[in-house]
């Protein structure tokens, strides 16, 4: 008799095929995020389609490892391609980082949330994460994941004028991307460190020069063209700073030619500007003319009028030069109507000028003269807030030299008084010369100890003023609102409170330098203290963000002023910054309330409404109806 065989039950042999197939599709799995991997740094699109095909292949037992790979990789690929993701899947990445007790993945992930709220403008909650990563990475040893949280964590801290603690995780970071051999991130953390030396509150522009064009280099041996061309672009941009045309123009013209092998007319039409611009300070209009009209004829077809606006005025200045006065005035009459719309005032003064040269070359000497005449009232205007911010840079400088030189002169009078007692005590005849001696030495004591106390309150006006927007900074605007809440209490009164951030700024310094990003703040400061009533409040908290304090302010007066601020700075000429420039903020509103106890806790309501706002689209207001 044939021995009988037992009938497996069902959910096993479901189970059976179900391993079986998973272990059939961990080659191709591995396959995937091998790919996925390889290809992070150059194509993160790509790198976001393979993690999100592969992930639901990888939830067998053993597949953790791989997993754990893929979520980190689609973090990151996240940040590059679809940034509104990041938060979310570093929060989903975390929950099965912890589960399996992978601590490499913890940290790299805590890292990439930390991202997250850096976008968010959550600074505090960032370091939180690039503290915790680097930490636990140093105590696994995990090189690569140290390096990743010191560059983001320097980055930071660099936006923050951190710049001693800034070049210290930087240089940090490089190392240890270089000792793993991680080429891309190496050439990463060199381009912060590069980019915090073009500052120009540091000004090592040699230094920067050097690391850009190692930068350069290693994105030529990668054959990376979207790189070379951006590195080509920041080269140049730093030379034409320090006044080196000729080789300003040679690197504007390599990154010309690598943004026409990727097929980027908004590049193309970006460079060809910058070369015309280039070419007639050169004194080679003819030359100029034609790339300037290939770069006109993209704007206007994208209907970008402030870009425009910018290459009508290069034009007219090339036109002039080469002796076609009708024609320039032509262009420079449309770049005018622009900038007057905008009240780009710096542009403006340029376009006048240009004006009433080209209206003497044409015979019009009334219409030169008019032009000249608006020209100087704006040159007169913008000298006098030149001098404003060159007093301001140079503020901290002169009180620092001032007090050396009072402690110099201190030193001196002591040396004196010193030897006049000496003279005394051998010349007892001498007593009444030493009296007088001492008296002007008490009496010049007396003078330094006044100059003393000035310098003193000087010191204590600038530990309470923003440099970089001469606004109130935290410690003054913390002040201000306690004054507030006592005078609240007192009064059985209200204030209104308005939380501000400046929409995509790190955009704004990774693109356009951070150079730039001080202008936009200064801009922004400027239009915050326009648009506020008189008795209001505005400070700068730090990066971006300011606080504005209302005194006396309803929910619905606070609601209007912080619409009032926001369409104020959306109507901004921010143009005479950079032709490409556009800028927002998004507000948070809300009033004090006795139940609050302390303005910390009326700012922290309002900073939860700026996230709505920025949660909700940016550029706009939101106000906390529940607490008015």
């Amino acid at each position: 008799m044939r021995p009988r065989h037992p009938l497996l039950p069902l959910s096993l042999l479901l189970a059976l095929g179900a391993a079986a197939d998973a272990a059939a599709q961990q080659p191709s799995a591995a396959r995937m995020v091998a790919e996925a991997a390889r290809v992070e740094h150059s194509d993160p699109a790509t790198t976001l389609r393979l993690t999100r095909q592969v992930l639901p292949m990888l939830g067998a037992p053993g597949s953790d490892s791989l997993r754990m790979r893929a979520l980190v990789l689609r973090c990151w690929a996240a940040a590059s391609d679809a940034p509104d993701s990041i938060a979310a899947w570093a929060e989903a990445g975390l929950a099965d980082a912890l589960r399996t007790g992978d601590g490499r993945a913890i940290a790299s992930l805590r890292s990439c949330r930390g991202y997250a709220h850096l976008g968010a403008n959550r600074f505090r909650e960032a370091v939180v994460d690039y503290d915790s990563a680097e930490a636990l990475a140093r105590r696994l040893g995990a090189a690569e994941e140290q390096a990743q949280a010191l560059v983001l964590r320097g980055e930071l801290r660099y936006y923050r004028g951190e710049f001693n603690g800034a070049i210290a995780d930087l240089g940090t970071a490089h190392r240890l991307f270089t000792a793993v051999r991680d080429t891309a991130q190496q050439r990463y953390a060199l381009n912060a460190i590069a980019n915090l030396y073009a500052d120009s509150r540091v000004a090592q522009y040699d230094r920067a020069l050097e690391y850009y064009r190692q930068v350069l280099a290693s994105h030529q041996s990668a054959g990376n063209l979207r790189g070379i061309a951006t590195s080509y672009y920041n080269l140049g941009s730093t030379l034409q700073r320090m006044g080196k045309l000729e080789e300003a123009l040679a690197h504007f013209r390599r990154g010309l030619a690598m943004d026409r092998r990727r097929n980027d007319p908004a590049e193309v039409a970006t460079d060809q500007r910058a070369i015309g611009e280039v070419l007639y300070k050169l004194g080679r209009p003819a030359e100029a003319l034609p790339i300037l009209d290939e770069s006109l004829e993209y704007f206007r077809r994208a209907g970008d009028e402030e870009a425009v606006a910018h290459v009508r005025l290069t034009r007219g200045v090339t036109l002039r030069m080469l002796g076609r006065a009708d024609e320039a005035l032509a262009d420079l009459e449309v770049a005018r109507q622009r900038y007057a719309s905008t009240d780009n005032r710096r542009f403006l003064e340029k376009v006048h000028e240009e004006r009433a040269i080209a209206f003497a070359a044409a015979g019009g000497w009334r219409q030169a003269y008019e032009a000249r005449t608006e020209q100087l009232a704006l040159q007169r205007e913008l000298s006098e807030r030149g001098r404003q911010e060159q007093t301001s840079r140079l503020r901290v400088q002169f009180d620092a030299e001032k007090k050396e030189q009072e402690n110099r002169a201190l030193q001196r009078e002591n040396d004196l008084r010193g030897q006049a007692l000496a003279a005394g005590a051998r010349v007892r005849r001498l007593q009444a010369a030493v009296l007088v001696l001492t008296a002007i030495v008490i009496a010049a004591l007396a003078l330094l100890v006044t100059r003393q106390l000035k310098a003193s309150r000087r010191l204590r006006i600038t530990s309470l003023t923003d440099e970089l927007t001469r606004l109130p900074n935290r410690r003054h605007l913390l002040m201000v609102a306690d004054e507030q809440v006592k005078s609240a209490r007192a009064g059985a009164t209200t204030f209104g409170v308005l939380a501000l951030d400046v929409d995509h700024f790190k955009r704004i310094n990774d693109r356009l330098g951070h150079d730039v990003g001080d202008a936009v703040l200064r801009k922004v400061a400027e239009v915050l203290q326009g648009s506020l009533r008189d008795g209001d409040h505005v400070g700068r908290t730090g990066g971006e963000e300011f606080v504005a304090v209302l005194p006396g302010a309803a929910a619905a007066n606070a609601a209007e002023a912080a619409e009032r601020v926001r369409r104020a700075v959306e109507q901004a000429a921010f143009g005479e910054i950079h032709p490409t420039l556009s800028v927002s903020v998004s507000v948070g509103a809300t009033v004090w309330h006795p139940r609050d106890g302390s303005f910390a806790v009326t700012w922290k309501r309002a900073d939860e409404q700026l996230y709505r706002a920025k949660a909700a689209g940016r550029n706009r207001v939101e106000l906390d109806a529940a607490h008015s």
